[in-house]
């Protein structure tokens, strides 16, 4: 079976979590390889059997060398132990629905189903690099589209589970999003991921090796006050393929000179902390 046969019946069957991002109707039918809302928007699945929901075009600055190193850095396991500790957040993963808030190339939903995750799962990116890949690599460990959360094309009262893994968040849309008792499960840096990175990138600039998250964990708490905080921590050793990845995939990389570029290529790091917070908060207004 086509993997546009395939996608086709996944809406069909799933038609009920989406709406339109144009009007917020319901979509009506599903025809052909298209969904149709109400107000007649359509929009149509790609050979790849991928969605293209943005109601206009979207601007992302993750490109596909750089989605494409992330992947590979990813399968090297560097994501797994703090992707274990979000896997251990999900109670159960035989029959959660699932969204995947800014899932990239779709490495870690990757890695979840590879450890268990089953269920209907939903993984979506403003980047049609990142979903392109997805569908290349992943497609079958979850349905993959292109979407935006401030426009969002997902029905009400319809996830279990959002994950929100290094992206961007939208409370209000979470919680419009999740089933009463529904998690949201987001991962940010804490101020010493990276660590070794930050400082050979920028030595002597004081002000960019210093990274706090204390205003994004606020942020969340602010919204769900009786959540969970575990700090997740582990350093890893890189081999020259590895450094050159996680330089390749980082927006650091954006911020720093063209002359500390060239000398962490000499001279690459071999070994890298990695330390997130997992913050796991439920909706609890219901």
């Amino acid at each position: 079976m086509k993997k546009i046969e395939m996608s086709n019946i996944f809406i069909t069957q799933q038609v009920d979590l989406f709406q339109c991002p144009v009007c917020g109707e319901v979509f009506r039918e599903v025809k052909e390889n298209s969904m149709i809302c109400i107000n007649h928007h359509q929009f149509d699945l790609s050979k790849k059997g991928t969605l293209h929901l943005l109601s206009k075009g979207g601007q992302n600055e993750y490109g596909k060398e750089m989605l494409s190193s992330r992947k590979k850095l990813a399968d090297s396991g560097f994501f797994y132990p703090l992707l274990d500790a979000v896997m251990k957040q999900i109670d159960a993963p035989h029959q959660d629905t699932i969204l995947d808030v800014g899932c990239g190339e779709g490495s870690h939903l990757h890695y979840l189903s590879s450890q268990g995750l089953n269920g209907t799962k939903i993984g979506f990116d403003i980047s049609k690099e990142g979903i392109q890949l997805a569908a290349n690599h992943f497609f079958e460990d979850a349905f993959w589209c292109v979407a935006d959360l401030a426009h969002s094309p997902f029905a009400a009262d319809k996830f279990d589970v959002i994950l929100n893994i290094f992206s961007p968040s939208q409370y209000q849309e979470f919680d419009r999003l999740l089933k009463p008792r529904g998690k949201v499960i987001k991962v940010v840096p804490d101020s010493d991921y990276l660590i070794e990175l930050r400082e050979t990138l920028f030595e002597g600039e004081q002000s960019k090796q210093v990274y706090e998250n204390e205003k994004v964990v606020n942020r969340f708490k602010e919204f769900y006050p009786n959540c969970s905080h575990e700090h997740v921590r582990y350093t890893i050793d890189l081999t020259e393929d590895m450094a050159k990845w996680l330089v390749e995939m980082t927006p650091l990389a954006w911020h720093a000179s063209q002359g500390a570029l060239e000398q962490i290529k000499k001279d690459p790091i071999k070994e890298i902390t990695v330390a997130v917070s997992v913050l796991v908060g439920t909706k609890e207004n219901y």
